[in-house]
């Protein structure tokens, strides 16, 4: 069974709709849209337009950054060569949350302080789904 998934825009909240839970799994909700990423079997998608809350429904698209794009741009190779690797240096990063990915948790965690400034959680989390990825020159 082939599942999507999709964007759906809506007049109220969702999350409790027992129609939405039985068709399909809410992977993030959108509040500054008022939408929820939706990752439904793609032969249930014609039982969405029967749910009057449901505004509108949108594909979503995959969009992935390009590591080695980034590493011209900020000369990292060329300061690499130099002996630079950023060993002992912390930087903060401002963002809308952080991935717990394996490239920032193993073989140790390497993220060493978490504030929210709008939710309040102690832990790290992400919860506009769009991932994290900082890259680190040395290993």
């Amino acid at each position: 069974m082939k599942t999507i998934e999709i964007i759906i825009e809506c007049t109220t909240d969702l999350e409790k709709n027992n129609k939405i839970t039985e068709l399909g799994v809410i992977k993030y909700k959108l509040p500054m849209i008022n939408s929820y990423v939706l990752e439904i079997p793609e032969s249930k998608l014609k039982n969405l337009h029967d749910i009057e809350q449901i505004k509108a429904i949108h594909k979503t698209s995959h969009v992935s950054a390009q590591m080695n794009i980034a590493r011209k741009i900020v000369n990292a190779d060329k300061v690499q060569k130099e002996g630079l690797s950023g060993r002992g240096v912390t930087i903060a990063i401002l963002d809308t949350g952080v991935s717990l990915v394996d490239d920032l948790c193993l073989p140790r965690n390497r993220i060493i302080a978490f504030k929210d400034f709008v939710g309040g959680k102690a832990e790290a989390y992400d919860d506009n789904g769009h991932g994290t990825h900082v890259p680190y020159l040395y290993p």
